[in-house]
């Protein structure tokens, strides 16, 4: 029975039928003495009230009393305008707004104030993608508090050494996928044997995270260890992931398997007075090609035949290099034979899989792009897969190529990027256009839209066009850029060339 339930007990039966003794751990069963029964209960339920706050859970038992906290090193904030602002984003639960406010603080050297620790941390436990900002800016009472319940032990190592021994042997999942890539930059082999070691012990969703941690400094002395998950994972998702990695290794075993599937594909033929390049699937699906990780039935809903399936499973593990030695050609003119191909679609889906497997083609990548042949979603699809600078230049040229509200949808939705000026400027024009299509999903979209505002264009204006049914979608768009305002003018980061810029129906 808890203290609370006996307190409630007490409550309801009322105070003069006989309060019975209450025990409160270390110097707080001093607050209860020499009161009155009445209270004395009220005293102790405000106690456990605020001890609810901290999420700590007041035990009858007499713990030992942690250590105090470690010296402050960086600033809390005490501005009463900073303090409010940060107040509502964790109130509300604005999880990607208090993303980015810990990331400035960070940056200036602040941390959250002590009073919205406690919730701000529980929404760091719901929030897996909160976690990382939120470590940089929990300060060392914030790091203190978090190791007091073990609902957040996600952030008992915020502040810690990025190469310390202790991320490794007690972080989470992403702080130690975070601590072998560096690792790797500084020594590969090291970082590779303590997965190794570690891999049979972790669950699914963990060896997911880590493994990719490889991808950093790939050799082929890391063939022998992706090889065997490759073989043994229980894990579909990890073992593509294996196969993925070893497609980056042109003389790795599975790279050298891929690409003979594929030769035997490709053919050479004489028509008429020129010779033409022929890209047929296999006939057949060989029983061995499940242990590299290739499925024989499509996926429910995905519109290829089996055939085309196969093709574009192996063309996506199949090193992009190989093609253009294959048909000594350079990744545009390798597109423009998949283009006169009848399996075109299989062959380009391929490709977008194969560069997402291997990175550091930017040839490769632009090519796809300029060459088309796909919709306006498959590009920015492939668009999102470079570096956020270039994913910004493609979906520029992308989004000025068409006014589809739905395309602008799956922009905002996947570019989680705070975009440049000029792609803004881009979006800000197209407004009244995707306003006008009456889209839903661009509705639910539009205040995620706000996010992605760079800061040097937050004053931007939005009175108009004033479309009945996006009214809420707007409330919320304005009120999360007046939030943004006002974070970045407590921090004094605004930038001071932002000026209002007025958005008129087009």
């Amino acid at each position: 029975m808890t203290i609370w339930n006996g307190l409630t007990s007490a409550a309801l039966l009322g105070s003069g039928r006989g309060l019975p003794p209450i025990h409160l751990p270390g110097r707080l069963n001093a607050l209860l003495a020499e009161t009155e029964a009445e209270n004395r209960l009220l005293r102790a339920a405000g106690i456990l009230a605020v001890a609810d706050l901290a999420a700590w859970t007041v035990s009858p038992a007499t713990d030992p009393t942690p250590a105090p906290a470690l010296p402050e090193t960086a600033a809390p904030v005490t501005e009463p305008k900073l303090t409010s602002v940060l107040a509502q984003m964790i109130e509300n639960n604005q999880t990607l707004l208090l993303a980015e406010s810990c990331r400035l603080l960070a940056a200036t050297g602040r941390c959250l104030p002590p009073r919205w620790l406690p919730p701000a941390l529980e929404l760091g436990r719901k929030s897996v993608a909160l976690r990382e900002p939120l470590r940089q800016a929990l300060g060392q009472r914030g790091v203190w508090l978090a190791a007091q319940n073990p609902d957040w032990k996600f952030a008992t190592l915020a502040g810690t050494d990025p190469d310390e021994q202790r991320l490794w042997d007690e972080g989470d999942a992403e702080q130690r996928a975070a601590f072998l890539r560096r690792l790797r930059a500084t020594d590969p082999v090291e970082a590779r044997q303590r997965l190794e070691l570690a891999f049979p012990g972790e669950i699914a969703r963990a060896r997911a995270i880590l493994l990719p941690t490889l991808g950093e400094h790939l050799t082929l002395e890391d063939e022998p260890f992706l090889a065997a998950v490759l073989a043994n994972d229980r894990s579909k998702e990890v073992r593509q992931c294996a196969a993925a990695l070893l497609s980056r290794l042109p003389a790795s075993a599975l790279a050298q398997r891929m690409m003979a599937r594929l030769d035997s594909c490709v053919r050479r033929e004489r028509k008429l007075l020129r010779t033409v390049t022929l890209i047929e699937p296999p006939a057949a699906f060989a029983p061995d090609w499940k242990d590299d990780a290739l499925e024989e039935q499509p996926p429910a809903g995905l519109k290829l035949g089996e055939r085309a399936w196969w093709l574009r499973q192996i063309v996506s593990y199949t090193p992009l290099r190989w093609w253009e030695d294959k048909l000594a050609l350079d990744p545009s003119g390798v597109l423009a034979v998949a283009g006169k191909s009848e399996w075109k679609a299989a062959l380009l889906a391929g490709f977008r899989t194969a560069l997402n497997h291997q990175p550091g083609h930017p040839a490769w990548t632009l090519a796809v792009l300029e060459h088309g042949g796909f919709s306006h979603q498959d590009a920015a699809s492939l668009a999102l897969t470079l570096p956020p600078a270039e994913a910004d230049a493609a979906l520029q040229r992308i989004l000025a190529a068409t006014d589809k509200a739905s395309l602008a949808v799956q922009v905002i939705e996947s570019a989680d990027f705070i975009w440049s000026a000029a792609l803004w400027q881009i979006a800000l024009k197209k407004l009244p256009g995707w306003l006008a299509q009456s889209d839903w999903r661009f509705q639910q979209s539009l205040p995620l839209l706000a996010h992605r505002v760079p800061p040097t264009a937050l004053a931007v204006d939005l009175s108009g066009p004033e479309l009945l049914c996006f009214a809420d979608a707007f409330t919320a768009f304005s009120a999360i850029l007046k939030q943004r305002r006002s974070l970045y003018r407590c921090l004094d980061l605004f930038p001071a060339a932002s000026v209002p810029s007025a958005l008129t129906p087009g």
